[in-house]
């Protein structure tokens, strides 16, 4: 209180309005903050507010095996729908990026932006809780600090979904031989498409959970109906990787124009293994590159006050 009254009186250089600002301040944040949670709360815990919710995210009440989300889910998401981007292209680039990292739940989008929001807000209250604890700070530095914790609570979400996008990717990437290899026995043993799909994540389901899954989500949709070329279409919308888009374009002429599916397979788990030992080599090559950085900023200052240290301490002490 006195810190913030005192930066108060800096800016205003008279201490009777600078009281009257900071009471002013107070009064108003409180009564928005207050007005905010009751009409928040208020939209929450009226019975038809809340009934509609559920059923627009697909709980119909007592349905058994699905858990109704609790008031804070409700909340954010709340948030996410009134301050969320509205455009139709910038909801589409978030919906795809939460889809790679995982997050394929319809309120996904509106929790990433309530989330985005309010972790800023929430900052800022700490920094401005924190800034009496600090000594000798000015009013300039302090906005700095404030600005500096609200562009941190802005960006962290944002790095850790594509942080999370580039380790399923990886994962996914990493276990997609396997997966190539064994749907490449299952069809030539006689297995149909779909059977080999569901036996290959039946066997993947341990090691390989995300893979796995998808995989279950693609037997699922074949099941439901859809084509198994639209199916693995979706596949590689889901997962955003160039590997399986090609497996699902190679498949998909297989498929249209009657060749046997067990030998496309096969040529593109070689084609595959080509790729990874180019990736490889590729890596392999750029390691050169990647070590003058550590020999100059490492190596070099240490060999150079070996040889050349003896030699700069006889000089001075024969020019002492």
């Amino acid at each position: 209180m006195d810190f913030l009254l005192g930066l108060f009186s800096r800016v205003t250089a008279n201490e009777e309005v600078a009281r009257l600002l900071f009471l002013g301040a107070i009064g108003l944040s409180t009564v928005l903050a207050v007005v905010a949670l009751i009409l928040l709360m208020m939209g929450l815990q009226d019975p038809v507010q809340r009934r509609l919710a559920l059923i627009k995210r697909g709980h119909l009440g007592n349905t058994a095996g699905q858990e109704a989300p609790g008031n804070l889910q409700l909340l954010l998401e709340r948030v996410g729908q009134r301050f969320g981007s509205a455009e139709s292209a910038q909801k589409s680039v978030t919906q795809t990026l939460l889809m790679h990292a995982g997050y394929r739940s319809s309120s996904a989008v509106q929790m990433y932006w309530a989330v985005r929001l309010m972790l800023p807000l929430l900052l800022i209250g700490i920094a401005l809780l924190a800034l009496p604890m600090i000594p000798k700070v000015s009013l300039i530095m302090g906005l700095l600090l404030v600005f500096l914790v609200a562009g941190i609570g802005w960006l962290v979400p944002a790095l850790y979904v594509a942080k999370r996008k580039q380790l399923r990717q990886g994962r996914l990437r990493a276990a997609f031989p396997d997966a190539l290899d064994l749907m490449v026995v299952c069809v030539e043993s006689g297995l149909a498409l779909p059977t080999t799909i569901e036996r290959v994540a039946e066997e993947m389901s341990v090691g390989q959970v995300d893979l796995a899954e998808e995989l279950a989500l693609v037997n699922a949709q074949i099941r439901a109906g859809i084509s198994s070329t639209e199916a693995l279409k979706q596949l590689a919308v889901r997962t955003g990787l160039d590997d399986i888009q090609g497996l699902v374009s190679l498949l998909a002429q297989s498929i249209r124009f009657g060749t046997s599916v067990a030998e496309t397979l096969r040529i593109y788990a070689d084609e595959f293994r080509d790729r990874r030992t180019q990736a490889a080599e590729e890596m392999g090559a750029k390691i050169g590159t990647k070590l003058v950085f550590p020999l100059i900023f490492c190596l070099w200052p240490s060999f150079f006050l070996v040889a050349i240290g003896p030699a700069m301490i006889g000089v001075l002490r024969a020019f002492g």
